[in-house]
């Protein structure tokens, strides 16, 4: 069955935000170093299409302007040594999904839900330094995470 991600278009679809239990994040695992693939891409073991048996994570929105904006739909991928975050995006040039490598770190020992946490936490603080990325501006679908547990990630990450 083919991966489709789901864009919500109305503001019934989108998950409520508003009033959500506060949460904290678990604590790092011990050893876990997140990676940009763009700007530090992993050689080996590099996969040739698009994932299978990924987790869906979240989609998470930016929205500077009508004609900018950016909406990332995260999905975990355990594949051999490493743990892949990847970012499946609408490619505005040509109008199709297309599916990208977002970051990637050696697996630890830990659970499934701290990993994701952490690799998205990860991923956002690196993002912060190489591309200067604000706090997101909506949680647009909600997955393996939910609202305030993205809420924890985006705190720890941006601050209150």
């Amino acid at each position: 069955m083919p991966i489709k991600t789901f864009i919500p278009m109305s503001s019934e679809q989108i998950p409520q935000q508003r009033i959500a239990e506060v949460k904290m994040l678990p604590p790092k695992p011990k050893g876990l170093s997140v990676k940009l693939d763009w700007v530090k891409p992993f050689k080996s073991d590099r996969p040739k299409g698009t994932p299978r048996k990924v987790t869906f994570l979240c989609s998470v929105e930016w929205a500077w302007s009508p004609m900018h904006s950016r909406i990332d739909n995260y999905y975990l991928h355990s594949r051999g040594k490493r743990w892949l975050l990847w970012n499946h995006r609408l490619d505005e040039d040509n109008w199709s999904w297309y599916w990208d490598v977002h970051a990637y770190a050696d697996k630890v020992e830990a659970d499934e839900k701290t990993i994701a946490l952490h690799m998205l936490r990860g991923a956002w603080l690196e993002s912060i330094r190489h591309e200067e990325l604000g706090h997101y501006h909506f949680i647009g679908n909600t997955g393996f995470l939910d609202v305030s547990e993205l809420q924890a990630v985006g705190r720890d990450v941006w601050g209150p």
